[in-house]
């Protein structure tokens, strides 16, 4: 039974309760009972129940002492499993806090080779950067250079103007000498052959007068003698007159078949001449061939020259291909810092996600920091109040769930910050391997570059040598050709001479008056146009002069413009504006002289029409000429075979061998000029092609000078660039040392101030957790002594539960004093991660802002190198625009050479005809005085005789003639044709050999018009032939008709002229 007295019982006997309920019931106890129940049975049963309650109630406290045992084992047992938690859990945080603690020091030796990298990178920026200085300045050394050499080459092309002018002049002057020579001359000769021709006439008077008086003394004593003869020759006379009617029929045949082989003749002569003709044409085809196979060379040197040109161009060309190759790398290198950039965007990003992550754990740990204040609050109530407890263990489960949760989202920004570190590692290695393939690829270019040049050079250098041995193997072949032709010309010039030196005899004053004319009109044209290209000259020397002039002050403008351009890089736009107004201005002036020199063309071209048209009407009346002389020659040839007479035998033998004699003399003479004249025209021939040969080693070598040029033009300009580029880079790299110099300034004080900060701040953490600690102890004691005094005496028994209890709270508080310390220190850490992340950021940001800048200034190099290149290029078309004019001024210069050589070598062929003409003319006079002499005369006795004589003759001639046959039919040559009898045609002609014309074409630049040329004795007459003539025969030498005289063939021709 439970009585209402219980409780207080409990309460009041506590301890002697609690003390019988931990033991079994003792002796005394036992003794007591017995005792009582000897004094009686009421208090026997009392006592009975009283133990029963006892009993009763012990047995309640020993369940109770066991329940509470049980419980505070298994809260002892508890809190030592959660000791062990807290120490795990406190040493797996430790071991976390010394990794992140390695990994911000390894993330501060990546951050240390990232700026190491980067500085290397800004080096072989600031590298690239002067390589670009240098090539700028380059170029704008070669621009100076190209300006420099496009002045001089109008200064040379005005000096060379001015001595082609002059040069003109003075052939202008030596024609105009030359011609006035040449009419002296002429007058000279003229009046030497008039008084040649009266002295002749005396002469020939004088010889006859005494030949009349001698033959009349020869005539008296032949009378006498003719007296007593007379007789005598009667009976002869019929006898004589028989034998006379039997040869006039014998002779009348022979006349017939001799006048029909005669025919036969006159028909290959003429024949003959129509080859020659043709021949004549075939050589002017020859000619006319062989000029243009000159001009196809000419051509062919000229697209040579042309092609090595191109060439130059090809290599300009593959000089920019490689220039925009290195910008195209640099726009690579660019491209490369600008994912660099990127990455280090996506850095930034993601440490701007870890601060944030950073700020929420702040949050956390501020809240975990108001936990703890809860915690501290309960603890101090969990000393008044025990019930407190589960409350704590909630909070302590609630806050350990936050810790894991914490501890998660860690371990993910963990993860990921190795993420980005492998990243960075990767990116790093991505731009070493790029820098050291662009490294390889700067070298690959340079050495292929030099190896392009080598053999480049070696190329051109091989060209230049094969185009030299062309040139010297086609200067031989010309040479050789033009020798050849200048033998062909000169035998075919001697062979016309002889040919047609018979002919135009009586037209020879119409001729000269023609001439006279024509060359007065032509004289008129040529000093006409030559006052025209001197005033051309005159305006194109001014012309040039102004533009050298204006080209000079655009040069020294240009120069204070450069002088300004070094102050500021902005005014270049308006230099490439003036050198663009230069440029176009410089191009109309240049299309204004193309102009000029189109109409001068146009205007020469007329002359040379008017000249070729001149040139064939002359050659027409000269046909028409040839064909009536030789009709007149038929004429004459018929009439003198009718005329001459037996009368003309010892005249004509006497004149002949006079004639032979003045002939050969003549002949000799004339020989000897000719060589002398061949041999000049030989030397002046091969002077004038050395010229041409040194005239375009010459070119050659310009070409090669000028080639030189540009590329140390270029070399210049580029080195030129490379100091503006290694300026600016120096600049760029001084700014930017400036720049990190502040930045490191700046980051040294933050750090001095964050340790300082840091500092303080652990310390007085530290002085606050002690205390703290301080605190918290003195008011554990304190309310443990106020609970001792207070339940001294009630709760003894529940000391011992209350000192373990305080002992788990001591423990608790410990463990919760080091987790706010580690609280505290990884919010200190975090703190200053955050700071130094801050730090990094700042860092970052300036760097990035360096970086635009760095672009920026690359982009204006960028811009200034292309407005730079395109300037180049604008240059370089100026250069080869003014290199196409001066070529096609050379080429009009050359054609204005070749118009004066073909009027000067027109004057002399009209020169030479004049002389032929006047020697013709003298020929056919004289030969008329002598016709109208023996005409005039009249028959002599002694004739009679010769008549008999011929007769004689007649007969051994047709014997001759028989046997000449026979053997002709015995040998059956075709190839040579013998014919005794010469035609009259063949004395006027005095052709020897085949019928080509020996008639030479003229030679140009020959000396033919001195005075000292055989102007003091007359032209020989036609020497009667040697030989018989042989048809369609090939000439044998220059020299055969010099030969020997031959006895046989000086009867023949005595037989001939006897007739």
């Amino acid at each position: 039974m439970a009585t209402p007295g219980m409780s207080w019982q409990q309460h009041y006997y506590g301890g002697s309760a609690a003390g019988a309920a931990k033991f079994a019931p003792s002796p005394a106890a036992a003794q007591q009972a017995g005792h009582c129940m000897d004094y009686s049975q009421d208090l026997h049963l009392k006592m009975s129940k009283k133990i029963a309650q006892l009993t009763k109630v012990i047995y309640a406290l020993n369940t109770k002492n066991d329940e509470h045992e049980s419980a505070v084992q298994a809260l002892k047992d508890a809190h030592e499993e959660e000791i062990q938690q807290i120490l795990a859990e406190t040493r797996e945080k430790i071991l976390q806090y010394k990794s992140r603690v390695s990994e911000e020091l390894d993330l501060k030796r990546k951050i240390q080779v990232l700026e190491a990298s980067l500085e290397d990178h800004i080096k072989m920026k600031q590298q690239a950067l002067t390589e670009f200085e240098a090539y700028k300045h380059r170029v704008e050394d070669m621009q100076l250079c190209a300006e420099a050499q496009h002045v001089q080459r109008i200064v040379t092309m005005s000096r060379e103007v001015e001595e082609i002018r002059r040069k003109f002049e003075e052939r202008l002057r030596s024609f105009g000498q030359v011609q006035v020579q040449f009419e002296k001359g002429k007058r000279l000769a003229l009046e030497d052959l008039r008084t040649a021709h009266r002295r002749e006439i005396q002469e020939l008077l004088k010889s006859q007068q005494d030949h009349s008086a001698s033959v009349s003394k020869g005539q008296e004593k032949a009378e006498e003698l003719h007296r007593v003869e007379v007789e005598a020759l009667n009976k002869m006379l019929e006898e004589l007159r028989l034998e006379r009617k039997k040869l006039i029929e014998d002779y009348e045949g022979k006349l017939r078949k001799a006048q029909s082989f005669y025919e036969h003749e006159l028909d290959t002569l003429k024949r003959s001449q129509l080859f020659t003709a043709e021949s004549l044409q075939a050589s002017k085809e020859k000619e006319a061939d062989l000029r243009k196979e000159f001009q196809g060379q000419e051509a062919i040197l000229r697209k040579t020259i042309g092609k090595l040109k191109t060439e130059l161009q090809m290599v300009q060309d593959e000089a920019g291909s490689l220039h925009d190759k290195c910008q195209k790398l640099q726009i690579a290198l660019v491209t490369a810092e600008n994912s660099v950039q990127v990455l280090q965007k996506q850095l930034d990003d993601a440490k701007e996600g870890e601060m944030a992550l950073l700020s929420r754990h702040k949050e956390v740990e501020s809240e975990l920091a108001a936990a703890r204040e809860r915690l501290q609050q309960q603890a101090s109530d969990l000393v008044l109040k025990a019930s407190h407890i589960g409350m704590l263990q909630a909070t302590q489960m609630t806050q350990e769930v936050t810790i894991k949760d914490l501890e998660s989202e860690k371990s993910r920004a963990n993860e990921r910050l190795s993420q980005l570190e492998e990243e960075r590692a990767f990116l790093q290695s991505k731009t070493q391997s790029l820098n050291e393939e662009q490294k390889q690829q700067i070298l690959e270019l340079e050495k292929k570059v030099n190896e392009a040049k080598k053999t480049q050079q070696e190329y051109y250098e091989m060209e230049l040598n094969n185009l030299q041995n062309r040139l010297e193997g086609e200067v031989a072949q010309l040479n050789e050709a033009h020798s050849k032709t200048l033998e062909e010309l000169a035998w075919k010039h001697h062979m016309a001479i002889e040919a047609v030196h018979s002919n135009a005899i009586r037209d020879k004053k119409k001729l000269q008056m023609e001439l006279e004319a024509q060359h007065k009109k032509e004289k008129l044209n040529l000093e006409d146009d030559k006052n025209q290209l001197q005033q051309e000259l005159e305006n194109l020397k001014e012309e040039l002069e102004d533009k050298l002039n204006s080209a000079n002050q655009q040069i020294g403008h240009l120069q204070e413009m450069v002088s300004k351009s070094e102050q500021g890089l902005g005014s270049a736009e308006g230099l490439i504006a003036s050198l663009q107004d230069s440029q176009e201005r410089l191009q109309n002036e240049l299309d204004l002289t193309k102009g000029r020199l189109k109409e001068t063309e146009d205007a020469l071209l007329n002359a040379e029409s008017e000249l070729e048209q001149e040139r064939q009407q002359h050659e027409e009346t000269l046909a028409a000429m040839k064909e009536e002389e030789k009709l007149r020659v038929d004429k004459m040839a018929h009439d003198l075979e009718i005329k001459w007479t037996e009368n003309l035998r010892q005249e004509c033998s006497k004149l002949r061998e006079e004639l032979r004699l003045q002939h050969e003399e003549d002949k000799k003479s004339a020989m000897s000029q000719l060589l002398q004249l061949k041999e000049r025209e030989k030397n002046a021939a091969r002077d004038s092609w050395q010229k041409k040969v040194e005239d375009l080693l010459n070119q050659i070598s310009l070409l090669k000078h000028n080639l030189e040029m540009q590329l140390s033009q270029s070399q210049t300009s580029l080195q030129q660039l490379q100091v503006q580029f290694t300026q600016e880079r120096q600049r760029l790299t001084q700014e930017l040392e400036e720049l990190e110099e502040q930045h490191q300034q700046r980051h040294k004080s933050l750090q001095e101030a964050h340790v300082l900060a840091f500092q303080t701040m652990e310390e007085e953490k530290e002085k606050e957790q002690r205390a703290l600690e301080n605190h918290l102890q003195q008011k554990h004691s304190a309310e443990l002594q106020s609970l001792k005094d207070a339940h001294r005496e009630s709760m003894e028994g529940f000391r011992t539960e209350m000192e373990q209890e305080l002992q788990t709270l001591r423990f608790e508080l410990e463990d919760e004093g080091k987790a706010m310390l580690a609280s505290l220190r990884s919010e200190l850490n975090h703190q200053h991660a955050a700071e130094i992340d801050l730090l990094r950021h700042n860092h970052h940001q300036e760097l990035a802002a360096a970086k635009m800048e760095l672009e920026r200034s690359i982009d204006i190099s960028r811009r200034q190198s292309k407005e730079h290149m395109s300037r180049i290029t604008d240059l370089q078309d100026e250069v080869r625009h003014r290199e196409h004019h001066i070529s096609d001024l050379d080429k009009e210069v050359q054609h204005l050479h070749e118009n004066i050589n073909a009027l000067t070598k027109e004057l002399e062929l009209k020169g030479k005809e004049i002389l032929r003409v006047r020697s013709e003319s003298n020929q056919q006079m004289r030969l008329e005085e002598m016709e109208e002499k023996y005409l005039m005369r009249e028959s002599k006795p002694e004739d009679l005789q010769m008549i008999g004589e011929l007769k004689a003759m007649l007969t051994e001639r047709d014997q001759v003639i028989k046997k000449l046959l026979q053997k002709k039919k015995n040998n059956k040559s075709p190839t040579n044709r013998f014919v005794s009898v010469p035609n009259l045609s063949a004395l006027e002609s005095g052709g020897v050999g085949n019928g080509h014309p020996n008639r030479l074409d003229p030679i140009p630049n020959s000396p033919v018009h001195d005075i000292e040329f055989n102007s003091s004795k007359p032209l020989p007459q036609p020497v009667p032939p040697k030989e018989p003539k042989t048809f369609l025969s090939p000439p044998q030498s220059e020299a055969s008709p010099v030969a020997s005289p031959d006895p046989q063939r000086q009867e023949w021709f005595a037989r001939y002229f006897t007739f």
